[in-house]
């Protein structure tokens, strides 16, 4: 059985909801009947080569927008804070939500 990836991550772990299947790293929607054949390792890593200089804003953008989530749902800030640290380890405005818990 052949892994199927997501053509927006690379990812290859996956939800069912209904008549979707959705990434469970970046959440993009699939629909299960119109699904992207899967890549090889080959053109994955080409396009993921592409990617790398909007990888870095985007990257960015995902840790102001976790960061802003800590902020606004404290209670759920721990999650969020471990998921900027998986991207910026050094990040220290995470580290202290972590520290607060």
């Amino acid at each position: 059985m052949k892994a199927i990836i997501c053509t927006s991550c690379g990812a290859s772990r996956w939800k069912e909801e209904g008549e979707y299947r959705i990434c469970l790293h970046c959440g993009t929607k699939y629909e299960k009947n119109n699904e992207d054949k899967p890549r090889s390792a080959f053109s994955a890593v080409h396009a993921q080569v592409a990617k790398q200089v909007n990888s870095v804003i985007a990257l960015n953008e995902d840790v102001e927008r976790l960061l802003q989530k800590c902020r606004n749902e404290p209670k759920n800030a721990r999650k969020y804070a471990n998921l900027i640290l998986d991207i910026d380890p050094t990040n220290q405005e995470a580290q202290e939500y972590l520290r607060r818990q």
